[in-house]
């Protein structure tokens, strides 16, 4: 096949899927969304047993205790040549 040939077929192609789309578009109308409702009260149902009020935590059990770390001799800084 020639390349005309393969032109007329793409051509087709397209001209099938602009014709098929619209087609599904007008029988198949998409439904618009509800909008999302929303409860106007709490749904939670109270326990059997009234809550207890607990003392505040202490956080410092989140706070790491400092390491010693291993410090060598101190580094000197000295300048490079520029080439």
């Amino acid at each position: 096949m020639n390349s005309r040939n393969w032109s007329i077929i793409i051509v087709l192609v397209l001209a099938n899927y602009l014709v098929f789309s619209t087609l599904a578009v007008l029988v198949f109308p998409l439904q618009p969304l509800a909008a999302p409702t929303h409860a106007p009260q709490p749904t939670v149902t109270p326990g059997a047993l009234p809550l207890q009020r607990v003392s505040p935590l202490p956080y410092d059990f989140l706070t790491p205790s400092p390491t010693p770390t291993v410090t060598g001799a101190p580094i000197s800084v000295t300048p490079t040549r520029q080439p």
